[in-house]
């Protein structure tokens, strides 16, 4: 699902060109085309949803496109006839009649959804509708690619669909299934940039086990699966080198040439916690009993507590003396996001994207108490559920005019509290804001380990437990939960209390009166 609203209201189609897509498919200037959008001209999520798949067929077929003419140019004319090219040919054009026909499938399938809508419009939301649609085509599209990798093993097979495949999917759910229908089912509320790091991941499953009944993956093969992992080259979906190659050929291939491999922390984050999630939600659904993957994880060298160092208080002080803040915050043409985003999340402990994302509306009141809101909405999610929360605002930034700020924006109508704070093609909320602070830091030659706006959330978290707050309420100023809990702790606390408490978090060393407005 990749609706996005423009500020208009219009719902569009879009989704990220993936890396290894880059190296054929390229933009009108010639450079690599890394999004790929369309307009579904409407404002009615409805009508948007029932898009959705035309669109899809659109990028489809621009991507076969892109493809084709890549392979035209690669290959030399004079030595089209040779065996392995005529195989790769081949391969390609039962590729393109797979896809072809896969589109086929698709508009029988609306046609007969459709009609089914008609019969009874009262049963199914858009929501599932559109749910049941993606089940539906990706069935019909693994059969169809099923059948494409028979017909290129044998070079001469024909793709055809079989009636009664479907069913059988469903009693023997393959690793293509589970993909299929765990991303029709998570996606809805994934980012950009979540969205982005599954692809990867989805690569490395379908290139281990493909067509492989999920009960049949043990416990070793899931070792071996992360054994393979260990040894994957860095940036497999951007080099060159790697294309059209599957994840273990690219070892391999990484192996003769001596590329260094992922880290343990992208192994453990970036892979096998996607992973493992994908086949508890198969438990869950009961698909399979148990999960081979349950508790598996490698080795990191590198604690947690060592990835990130928190500003000394000295380097806080150099910091908040250059500029912008050499001087009282002014409504001007500065961009106010490099200026309040850093000190929200200092006397906040907010991660950049919650500051950098802030609407307007999300400044409020609360028994005379002004409060922030830190709270999903359409183009930006929170991290988790207990990221959510209501915070009394600082003392520290209402003496340094924060919600004049607010106020001025507020006044000419704006949205967002920051004009910076708008997504990227990833779905990452200020991103650009961070890069420019951490070159800022880079400039300035502090020593520390990736010195960054994240490590703001340490020196918050420091100060927290310095000013020995009751455990309840730290969490909920640091919007954490306990451990082993759902329940986020010190909900009960009024805003006046977590006013008083907030006030305790200080930090001795750091003098801000230069930037008080006169």
């Amino acid at each position: 699902m990749y609706l996005h609203k423009n500020p208009h209201g219009v719902y569009h189609y879009r989704r990220p060109v993936v890396a290894e897509d880059q190296v054929f498919w390229l933009g009108l200037s010639g450079s690599p085309k890394k999004e790929w959008s369309r307009p579904l001209r409407t404002k009615d999520r409805r009508g948007a949803i029932a898009c959705l798949a035309d669109a899809a067929d659109l990028y489809d077929a621009e991507r076969e496109a892109q493809l084709e003419r890549y392979r035209a140019q690669s290959l030399p004319e004079s030595n089209l006839q040779t065996e392995r090219e005529r195989e790769e040919r081949e391969a390609g054009e039962a590729k393109v009649a797979a896809q072809k026909a896969r589109r086929e499938a698709r508009k029988e399938l609306r046609v007969e959804r459709r009609h089914r809508l008609q019969m009874s419009t009262a049963e199914l939301s858009p929501e599932e509708a559109a749910w049941h649609d993606l089940v539906q085509e990706s069935r019909v599209e693994l059969e169809q690619l099923r059948a494409a990798v028979e017909g290129q093993r044998a070079a001469n097979a024909t793709i055809a669909v079989q009636g009664g495949a479907a069913s059988q999917s469903r009693e023997r759910p393959t690793i293509e299934t589970l993909i299929a229908a765990y991303q029709a089912d998570k996606s809805p509320g994934w980012s950009g940039s979540s969205k982005k790091a599954v692809v990867p991941v989805f690569r490395a499953l379908q290139d281990m086990f493909a067509g492989q009944a999920l009960q049949s993956i043990c416990r070793q093969d899931a070792r071996a699966f992360v054994s393979v992992l260990e040894a994957l080259p860095t940036q497999i979906g951007k080099r060159r080198e790697f294309a059209g190659l599957t994840v273990q050929e690219a070892v391999e291939k990484g192996r003769v040439l001596g590329l260094p491999t992922i880290k343990p922390k992208t192994i453990n984050d970036g892979y096998i916690m996607h992973v493992a999630a994908m086949f508890n939600w198969a438990v869950k659904e009961q698909w399979i009993l148990s999960t081979p993957f349950s508790g598996l994880n490698v080795h990191d060298p590198v604690d947690d507590s060592e990835r990130r160092d928190p500003f000394t208080a000295e380097q806080l002080q150099t910091l908040f003396t250059q500029a912008p803040w050499n001087a009282p915050w002014a409504i001007g043409p500065e961009k106010p996001g490099s200026y309040w985003v850093p000190l929200l999340c200092l006397f906040h402990g907010l991660r950049n994207g919650e500051a950098a994302g802030l609407r307007v509306e999300d400044i409020d009141e609360e028994d005379g108490v002004p409060v922030l809101h830190v709270r999903p909405y359409d183009g930006r999610t929170v991290k988790t559920a207990g990221s959510r929360g209501t915070l009394p605002i600082h003392p520290e930034l209402l003496r340094l005019g924060f919600l004049s700020h607010a106020a001025a924006r507020r006044a000419v109508g704006e949205l967002l509290l920051f004009p910076e704070g708008v997504a990227n093609s990833r779905g990452q909320v200020g991103a650009k804001l961070a890069e420019r602070f951490s070159n800022r830091v880079k400039r300035l030659g502090f020593e520390g380990r990736k010195l960054g706006m994240h490590s703001f959330r340490h020196n918050f978290e420091d100060r927290l437990r310095a000013a020995e707050l009751a455990e309840r309420t730290a969490l909920a100023l640091a919007r954490r939960t306990e451990s082993g809990s759902s329940r986020i702790y010190g909900e009960g606390l009024s805003a006046r209390q977590k006013a008083a408490a907030l006030a305790k978090v200080e930090y001795p060393g750091l003098h801000l009166d230069h930037l008080q407005p006169s």
